[in-house]
């Protein structure tokens, strides 16, 4: 049976992608953080790990990319993606009502989702972080704190009300939220499909025009570009390396072809998986 590692806890957003992904063939564990997840896979305690990658509001998960830029030879490929559509309630005992909510806990990336409906709906009401939405319904029913559970909310998903028996009253979507969650693994390979992606990571030659020369390698290949992504390297002040997806497989001539490219015209280059792309 295979093992498969998520960015938990249990009924968080990773752990519903990963239940999509891999459904009930394989034995699942959650660990606390996005390193602990990479390291699972690179010790081979698991067969695949389940992270997320971007949000399609509030852009990339920084902790995923940069565990990408400080472990450069890590064994870990991106074997997989998916898309999730992302459903936010809020959760409250089942007596509480809405104009007795005094403060509101979620990750900060729900939070952030979910501002302007906060805005508009509990302006008064204090918001706090959490490192998880699990962990947000967790300090919900605690007991101790400023705050009685009665006067306490959490942004979560209707999976996490339901398993605690709570009250989730879905918050209306304006835009879509979409989560893409990138898989990845250090035993298994990825096959090719009708649609492949390919993620690259590189850093710049220290001259003028220097990105300008990476990006001309794709255009002159035909190779459309996804997305393009920059994050420091936390080692020198104003130094960054690139994130970028293409469309293609690294097996493809025309990829293949661009890569070259690119490797001559950069100070590094990594290709981090290539791999079949699936909606979720």
């Amino acid at each position: 049976m295979l093992k498969i590692v998520y960015l938990g806890p249990q009924n968080t957003n990773t752990h519903l992608a990963a239940l999509r992904r891999f459904k009930s063939k394989a034995k699942f564990n959650h660990a606390p953080t996005v390193e602990d997840v990479f390291r699972a896979v690179e010790l081979e305690e698991a067969d695949y790990g389940v992270v997320p990658i971007e949000n399609s509001l509030e852009g990339a998960v920084t902790r995923t990319l940069d565990r990408f830029v400080q472990f450069k030879q890590t064994p870990a490929r991106i074997v997989g993606e998916m898309e999730l559509p992302i459903r936010h309630c809020l959760i409250t005992l089942p007596r509480t009502s809405r104009d007795k909510v005094r403060i509101i806990y979620s990750h900060p990336q729900a939070l952030a989702q979910c501002q302007h409906w906060l805005d508009k709906n509990f302006s008064n009401a204090a918001r706090r972080e959490t490192r998880s939405t699990a962990e947000a319904v967790d300090d919900l029913l605690a007991k101790e704190g400023l705050w009685s559970r009665d006067e306490k909310a959490a942004i979560g998903s209707p999976e996490l009300a339901r398993q605690h028996k709570l009250k989730a009253a879905p918050i209306p979507v304006d835009r879509d939220n979409r989560t893409r969650f990138l898989v990845i693994s250090s035993m298994h390979e990825s096959g090719r499909g009708k649609r492949n992606k390919t993620s690259l990571m590189f850093a710049l030659k220290d001259k003028p025009g220097a990105l300008h020369d990476a990006l001309i390698p794709f255009k002159s290949c035909g190779i459309n570009l996804t997305k393009i992504e920059s994050r420091p390297t936390k080692q020198r002040a104003w130094e960054y390396v690139f994130f970028v997806d293409i469309e293609g497989h690294e097996s493809d001539k025309s990829v293949k072809r661009a890569l070259n490219a690119l490797k001559r015209c950069t100070a590094r280059l990594l290709v981090l998986g290539s791999y079949s792309v699936q909606k979720g």
